[in-house]
């Protein structure tokens, strides 16, 4: 089912739909645990043929655009115009240049928080939900934890940038960090909280609730494989973790944290260890085709039957939702960390990054994978 996609950018107080699309890339997330955040970005190449002589002013730094499908009416991303460059082409006629080509690049929320520096504040130590709104009050950047999860944190001076510090603070709860849903909105996903997504993934179904794949791979990454674990807490000393029976030279992962107890840091480290502590060949990505499908779903993945935490179902929101993707006749429970969408006035493709069951093994109550006791690392 072929989709129509639209750029649009703030000009005055609306918003115009860029003319002359000729492809659009969004990236969010990331592609495996443990890998650091980056901002989400989109692409967007336009044929600019009367761009020379009557250049487009909003095409600037700083201005807020959207990507929104025009057929299934959802926002796809928000952000801000971060870089515009032009190549000019032959021949110029009547002021017209039919092979110039246009591109900007767009960026998330989370990005101007790695633009901003701390400047030595000092952030009291407390619960996460308090330093997120301070932090937001500090940088003008919307920061918010979604959960039930409110640990408490060490106090932290803020000597590098707010991006420096969210990040640790993602890195110390395991969370997982949202941006391109806002145009100053970065969410911190807490673990605890998983929906499970209303469409499947499916290499043969093809239907309302199954999105059809052509496309999966599994692997074995080193970068998700330790013997040992130490979490070295801010304003504590570090711990470590060692599995049973492992000989030496360990594989060892070194986390910074802003654990505020050396048993909160202890445990998170026993939890790492047990997630992390066999070299698993699984399931870690998966494509699809907007065409194929019979019912397009692919933008609103993070829909939830029943009670829908998300009133705009967007596809940056997809990040943490967890999904099952049927493959030769076996169903696997997987988490979703990132996500691609490219897309050219014919075809569009979206690429999903997930992590299995496994590496997820916490106790969620109520939830058919997630919720079975005796089958899950308790662990933080």
């Amino acid at each position: 089912m072929p989709q129509n996609y639209r750029f649009r950018y703030l000009s005055g107080v609306s918003y115009v739909t860029a003319s002359n699309v000729q492809s659009i890339n969004i990236s969010v997330g990331r592609q495996q645990q443990l890998q650091q955040y980056s901002a989400s970005q989109a692409r967007i190449e336009i044929r600019y043929a009367t761009g020379f002589a009557s250049p487009i002013p909003e095409f600037v730094a700083g201005t807020k655009v959207i990507i929104d499908n025009a057929t299934s009416g959802l926002d796809m991303w928000v952000g801000r115009i971060n870089n515009v460059s032009v190549q000019y082409g032959i021949p110029y006629s009547g002021g017209v240049g039919n092979a110039d080509r246009l591109t900007i690049t767009c960026e998330g929320a989370f990005a101007p928080l790695g633009r901003m520096q701390g400047d030595g504040y000092a952030l009291s130590a407390g619960a996460l939900a308090t330093q997120l709104s301070t932090a937001s009050t500090e940088s003008g950047v919307a920061l918010s934890v979604a959960g039930s999860s409110n640990p408490s944190l060490s106090a932290y001076t803020v000597n590098g940038t707010w991006a420096d510090w969210v990040q640790l603070a993602a890195l110390t709860t395991n969370a997982r960090i949202i941006d391109g849903i806002g145009f100053d909105q970065v969410t911190l996903w807490s673990p605890n909280y998983v929906y499970t997504s209303a469409i499947n993934f499916s290499d043969t179904a093809n239907n309302a609730t199954n999105q059809v794949f052509d496309n999966i791979e599994f692997a074995s990454w080193a970068d998700n494989y330790y013997t040992q674990v130490t979490v070295d807490p801010d304003a504590l000393s570090p711990v470590t973790a060692t599995k049973v029976g492992a000989g030496e030279p360990f594989r060892t992962y070194k986390v910074n944290t802003l654990h505020s107890s050396t048993s909160q840091a202890t445990d998170y480290a026993n939890y790492l260890l047990g997630n992390y502590d066999n070299p698993d060949f699984a399931l870690t990505a998966i494509s699809c085709l907007a065409e194929a499908q019979s019912t397009f779903k692919l933008d609103s993945i993070s829909y939830q039957s029943g009670t829908v935490p998300i009133v705009n179902p967007m596809f940056a929101w997809c990040i943490g939702t967890q999904v099952n993707v049927t493959f030769r006749g076996t169903t696997f429970t997987c988490i979703i960390e990132g996500a691609t969408m490219s897309a050219t006035p014919a075809s569009s493709r979206y690429t999903f990054y997930v992590s299995g069951a496994d590496l997820n093994a916490y106790l969620i109550l109520d939830n058919a994978v997630f919720g079975k006791l005796d089958s899950n690392k308790l662990g933080y």
